[in-house]
């Protein structure tokens, strides 16, 4: 019943995280930058509430961290290439996520720029196939 909560709030965390990076692009793009500030602290913080309900929820199952071997369906080649393609990026995405709010709350736009469509990017990528997992492990198990 615990982890079941806890699953529904993580995939709900993360969403809402994915949603509020779409929407600061938007919103930088339409020169709205209070909100876009707004909106990628928002989605910041729901990311680290996720990783935190991710370890909470693997830690209670005794499951480890990466759930290798855990889908043996028709698609494990192209569930492999998620997980590793997912777990690389979201480990990269951690110190890109910093260094962009780091160059952001400094002031230093112009290296902020630079590097925010890439945060901004692997972000988005990493919470579609963090679905992606969830749905193959849920739906797609034998």
């Amino acid at each position: 019943m615990l982890t079941t909560l806890i699953t529904i709030l993580s995939m709900l965390t993360i969403s809402i995280s994915g949603l509020a990076i779409v929407l600061g692009i938007f919103l930088i793009k339409s020169e709205r930058r209070e909100a876009h500030k707004r909106a990628m602290i928002t989605a910041s913080i729901f990311a680290l509430i996720f990783v935190f309900l991710y370890v909470l929820r693997n830690f209670l199952q005794s499951q480890g961290l990466i759930p290798m071997g855990k889908y043996e369906g028709p698609y494990r080649g192209l569930f492999l290439f998620i997980l590793w393609s997912h777990t690389i990026l979201a480990i990269i995405n951690f110190p890109l996520a910093v260094i962009t709010l780091r160059y952001a709350f400094k002031g230093t736009f112009e290296k902020h720029k630079r590097i925010a469509p890439i945060t901004a990017f692997v972000w988005i990528y990493v919470a579609i196939t963090g679905w992606l997992i969830f749905y193959f492990m849920q739906f797609l198990n034998p």
